[in-house]
C-alpha cells in the first residue's frame, strides 16, 4: 500500500474511533497519519494530523500532550513559512500550559510569540504577546515590577504610528503603557 493510501486509512480509522468515542484509539491513529505525512514530506497534512491529536488531548484533559502537538504542529508550520499557523498554533500551546498550569512553559511560549512578532517589526503583536506573558507570571506569583518587555513593544508601537500620522493608534499606545504600568505595580 503506498503513503497516500496508508495516510487515508489511518485517517478514516480516526474518524471512525472518535464517533464511537474510542479517543485513545483515535489518537493513535491520527498519530500514525501525522507520521506518514511526515516521512512524505506533505508537512500542511502533517500539521492536520497533529491539530487532531491535540484536539483530542485536549478534550481528554491531558493538556500538556496536547501542548506538546500543537508545538509540534508550530514547528512544521515554521518549516514550511507558514508563520500565521506558526503564531495559530503556538497559541494553542500557550492554552494548554495554562489549562495544565505549567505556567513557566507558558510564559516562554508567549514570550516566543512575542519575540517572533517583534523581530517582524509587529509591534502590537509583540506587545499582546508579552502582556499575555506578563499575566501568567502574575498567576504563577511572580513579581512583574521589572518586567519591560510590554512597555518596550507598546512605544515601538506608539513610535511607528506616530510616524504614520495615526495619532489615534498612536496615543492609545501611550493609553496602554499605562495600563500596564498600574498592572506592573499592582494599582
Amino acid at each position: 500500500m503506498d503513503a497516500y493510501l496508508t495516510a487515508r486509512a489511518y485517517e478514516r480509522e480516526a474518524r471512525e474511533q472518535e464517533i464511537r468515542g474510542n479517543f485513545e484509539s483515535a489518537i493513535e491513529h491520527w498519530k500514525r497519519y501525522a507520521e506518514v505525512k511526515e516521512r512524505k514530506g506533505s508537512y500542511f497534512l502533517c500539521i492536520f494530523g497533529y491539530f487532531n491529536v491535540a484536539r483530542l488531548f485536549d478534550r481528554l484533559r491531558r493538556w500538556k500532550d496536547a501542548a506538546e502537538c500543537f508545538e509540534a504542529a508550530s514547528k512544521f508550520a515554521e518549516r514550511i513559512g507558514e508563520f500565521s499557523l506558526w503564531v495559530f498554533f503556538k497559541h494553542l500551546t500557550c492554552q494548554m500550559y495554562e489549562k495544565a498550569g505549567d505556567y513557566e512553559a507558558c510564559t516562554n511560549c508567549y514570550e516566543a510569540i512575542g519575540n517572533f512578532f517583534s523581530a517582524m517589526h509587529n509591534f502590537f503583536g509583540a506587545a499582546d504577546a508579552y502582556e499575555h506573558a506578563a499575566e501568567i507570571m502574575r498567576l504563577a506569583g511572580k513579581d512583574i515590577s521589572d518586567y519591560e518587555a510590554p512597555i518596550e513593544a507598546w512605544r515601538k508601537n506608539y513610535e511607528y504610528w506616530s510616524s504614520q500620522g495615526e495619532r489615534d493608534d498612536a496615543e492609545w499606545s501611550l493609553k496602554r503603557m499605562s495600563s500596564y504600568r498600574a498592572i506592573q505595580s499592582g494599582t
